[in-house]
């Protein structure tokens, strides 16, 4: 008989607050977390606006000096999000055999910071604006900029220094991966983390994801496939299923829970927020960052969810879309949604949290994994900021304007990254 996992802890470092409580509070009310770049000088850039982390401190969370020096802001950022998550659960150091503690990160590569070394980095990058065409030119930094990179750049970028970092301060010698994979990192860690606890490979699991779209590479990369949004009014920006949305914006952010098996968690009087019942994991395999118009990686992701959960699509009670604000994204999602719900999608409110955060990567998913959770305990559904006219393409019951009051037993996260690959997960109340 397969085991049951549930959620008992969770932590999250976004744009709209540090800590689980903090951004439900933002949420419920409407605030956002865009505003004009701070980390890097935009003189350069191609847009204006960013989802930046505001008062964040890593001396708060990260004793280590050294470990600050060697790593960049996501890891941070990260390494903060993940110890909010334990202290939530209870879980005391050494409380949990080693050997059956695991842990479980997604990642998005690389990262940037403004620790030592980060001009450096930064410098080359700008320095191959090719101020004629007024775009990034790649040949410029291969040939001018690479002599000029920070010295341990390459051990601050290793895509798994979250894991190494958290595994060393919780002596986690369990389950453990780290899935690099853009934008649903970390909602594949915590169904990766579901699927270890039921099989009995593990008690505890700590899973999530991390990561910075906050830099200019990444920045001039997204600009470049058109997926960036070039508002410079906050109050514009982001506005996923609106019919004048113009794409997305970037973030930085991370977010982990603890995924812990049911029993396990009964005996240590661990307060439970939620079951994970199902997880979809599917990819579309349609192009490098345009999303498949039919929306057939959601729509396999989701099925699969749901059909591990054995649950009919009228059972979910609310929708934590993706919803990353891009035309074709947003329309592409909702095709999925009306194609695996049908009539019943019209009754299930959904909400697109991106709209508040912006886009933060990896963390992603669990951010909005962990947004699922307070939902449900809460009775209360975050809205969709700056969404003001409906699309045709998007016929969705959209929480528009103010946080709506409904009753959540069962939740449904979506999360879709750049190359199709898609994830869902069922939580439900126990």
């Amino acid at each position: 008989m397969e085991k049951r996992a549930v959620i008992t802890g969770m932590g999250a470092v976004t744009p709209v607050g540090i800590g689980a409580q903090e951004n439900w509070e933002s949420l419920m009310a409407g605030r956002s977390g865009i505003g004009p770049f701070t980390i890097i000088a935009p003189e350069h850039l191609p847009v204006k606006l960013a989802a930046e982390v505001k008062d964040f401190d890593a001396k708060q969370f990260i004793p280590d000096r050294k470990t600050i020096k060697l790593t960049f802001r996501n890891v941070h950022l990260a390494l903060a999000a993940a110890r909010l998550a334990f202290e939530d659960s209870g879980i005391q150091k050494g409380q949990v055999p080693s050997h059956r503690l695991g842990g479980i990160t997604g990642s998005g590569g690389s990262g940037s910071d403004d620790g030592p070394g980060a001009e450096d980095m930064k410098e080359p990058i700008l320095k191959s604006w090719n101020e004629e065409t007024q775009t990034f030119d790649s040949s410029l930094f291969g040939k001018d900029s690479v002599h000029l990179t920070y010295p341990l750049f390459l051990l601050k970028a290793l895509p798994n220094n979250a894991f190494y970092y958290i595994s060393l301060e919780y002596n986690i010698q369990g389950e453990n991966d780290n899935i690099v994979s853009s934008y649903s990192g970390g909602s594949q860690a915590i169904g990766d983390a579901f699927r270890a606890v039921r099989r009995g490979l593990a008690d505890v699991i700590i899973a999530g994801g991390y990561d910075s779209l906050l830099t200019p590479a990444t920045i001039f990369s997204l600009d470049s496939f058109g997926l960036l949004s070039k508002q410079e009014d906050p109050a514009r920006a982001s506005r996923p299923f609106d019919r004048d949305r113009s794409g997305m914006v970037a973030g930085e952010g991370a977010a982990f829970v603890i995924v812990e098996e049911l029993e396990h968690a009964r005996r240590r009087g661990a307060t439970i927020y939620a079951e994970i019942a199902g997880y979809g994991n599917a990819a579309s395999a349609y192009h490098m960052y345009k999303p498949d118009p039919s929306g057939k990686g959601i729509i396999n992701a989701v099925s699969r969810a749901l059909r591990e959960a054995n649950l009919a699509p009228g059972e979910i009670d609310w929708i934590c879309a993706d919803g990353t604000g891009t035309p074709e994204s947003d329309r592409a999602e909702a095709l999925a949604l009306h194609t695996v719900f049908q009539n019943d999608i019209a009754s299930i409110p959904v909400s697109a949290t991106k709209s508040m955060t912006g886009h933060i990567g990896s963390g992603a998913g669990a951010a909005e994994s962990i947004y699922c959770l307070m939902a449900m305990r809460s009775s209360m559904l975050p809205p969709t900021i700056n969404y003001e006219t409906g699309d045709e393409d998007c016929p969705l019951a959209i929480v528009a304007g103010a946080a709506q009051q409904c009753r959540v037993d069962v939740a449904l996260n979506i999360n879709q990254g750049i190359g199709g690959q898609a994830t869902a997960l069922v939580f439900k109340k126990i």
